[in-house]
């Protein structure tokens, strides 16, 4: 138990340079030896967790996604069309993702807003996309629009309105942000610039 707290502890102190250090210079300037210096651990206390600066960001990210998919998986469970007329449930849902996002904020500010690794919009747009994915209609069923399309809108309006929240000091709070999330989604944007 000890050892496992140890081992939290020193990964967080890795994670916590590697953030003090994108403050300051890009990621491609920054060295092993430099997050090392930054954490105040020796070089093969941070090969025991990562192979290179490259596995810590990998780690960082996928851990991350693998979190939100836990929270979508186990709070989403219906279909969408039984889910839009439920927006308590999709409130709920979007209040905890928020949340997680609020508490993880240093770390998606780095990803998404300083864009230390461009590839990681593209992988939370892949994760918001399996899930719309889980919730639709099975296969079979005939679409009259263009499904693609749609997910693409979709998917860059959420990840951009997360970069927007975080570039902006996150001044609105998770909550009045879920709600915010769900009222676009159930209303559409025109209705929401339209003051309806």
């Amino acid at each position: 138990m000890k050892q496992d707290l140890r081992v939290k502890k020193t990964k967080k102190a890795i994670r916590h340079a590697l953030l003090r250090l994108v403050d300051k210079k890009t990621f491609a300037r920054i060295s092993v030896s430099d997050i090392c210096d930054e954490a105040e651990i020796n070089r093969g206390t941070f090969y025991l967790h990562y192979t290179d600066k490259f596995d810590l960001l990998e780690k960082i990210q996928q851990e991350l996604l693998d979190h939100l998919w836990m929270i979508v998986t186990t709070r989403m469970t219906e279909k969408i069309n039984v889910l839009t007329e439920k927006p308590d449930t999709l409130k709920i849902f979007a209040t905890e993702l928020f949340h997680y996002l609020d508490q993880e904020a240093d770390l998606f500010y780095m990803l998404l807003v300083n864009t230390v690794d461009p590839s990681f919009h593209n992988r939370l747009k892949g994760l918001i996309q399996k899930n719309m994915e889980r919730l639709s209609h099975p296969a079979e069923e005939p679409v009259s629009f263009h499904v693609d399309y749609v997910m693409a809108y979709v998917t860059s309006a959420i990840v951009g309105m997360l970069q927007h929240w975080l570039a902006n000091g996150r001044k609105i709070p998770p909550e009045e942000m879920a709600l915010l999330v769900v009222k676009i989604n159930l209303n559409g944007p025109m209705k929401m610039m339209s003051g309806e």
